[in-house]
């Protein structure tokens, strides 16, 4: 029997900047999924103005594409070789290094590297017979290029950026259950003021309105996902009382659960 494993369009993709549709960025689904977007230019000469965005999974950044040159490769978790913990954990602090999200510059080196791993995943991808196995590997070579990259540009980073790192960190861990400042100070060693200085530095966000944002974004792919009813939602997010949870998403995104559910279910 041949042995193939076919590649699953819902869980890779790849596509080019100018025929990026808004339906993708506007699906609440893209939650699901690891992005790579790099910006290209048209110009050979300007290759020192590229540059890599990474949004990590649960994070509906909406980035501004249009008339933008480069590429998309969003994958989901599984993607990822979990069994080699550490190259796992290095894509992990790869991604959440900012926090929402990272981007940062290619030098002319790494561009030509990348650029023939990109010619090669694209190639698989579009490939009849292209293979679950191959596309991993390309991306996994791929991905340990920017991950070199960036330990260099970690290791250079203001100890408050580091603490911005350490709290989503612990805010992806502990925020279906810890929702209190004192929680993640502690866990820390610093106070509540001065993380919540840290984040309105970096990131013009309380540690509350991220815990907030982090719920709702859960909720949202729960709502659009999942086949669990909002009483299980609200459960499932640490909220004793149904109609509370209702009361705390409609606050914090306009509308209710059962409203956002029923306009994105057909995306």
């Amino acid at each position: 029997m041949k042995f193939i494993h076919q590649i699953d369009p819902s869980k890779f993709t790849f596509f080019e900047l100018d025929s990026y549709s808004e339906n993708y960025l506007q699906n609440p689904l893209r939650a699901d999924f690891f992005e790579i977007i790099w910006f290209q230019n048209d110009s050979e000469n300007n290759e020192e103005e590229q540059y890599i965005s990474l949004i990590p999974l649960y994070r509906l950044e909406k980035p501004d594409l249009k008339g933008k040159n480069g590429c998309i490769i969003a994958f989901k978790r599984e993607y990822l070789e979990e069994d080699d913990k550490e190259y796992a954990l290095d894509v992990f602090n790869l991604f959440n290094m900012h926090g929402q999200y990272s981007s940062f510059s290619l030098d002319n080196d790494v561009i030509e590297t990348l650029q023939c791993l990109k010619v090669l995943i694209e190639k698989e991808y579009n490939n009849s017979m292209g293979t679950y196995l191959v596309l991993k590997s390309l991306l996994k070579v791929f991905l340990l290029n920017l991950i070199r990259i960036n330990q260099n540009y970690f290791l250079n980073q203001d100890v408050n950026q580091k603490r911005v790192y350490q709290f989503i960190m612990l805010m992806d861990k502990y925020y279906k259950t810890e929702r209190k400042a004192d929680f993640y100070s502690s866990k820390m060693g610093i106070s509540e003021k001065r993380i919540n200085q840290i984040l309105k530095e970096k990131m013009n966000k309380t540690l509350t309105q991220l815990l907030h944002e982090r719920v709702v974004l859960e909720a949202g792919r729960m709502l659009i996902s999942s086949e669990l009813t909002i009483k299980e939602i609200a459960f499932s997010l640490n909220f004793d009382d149904p109609a509370y949870f209702s009361r705390f998403y409609k606050k914090q995104t306009g509308q209710n659960p059962e409203d956002f559910k029923r306009n994105n279910v057909c995306l």
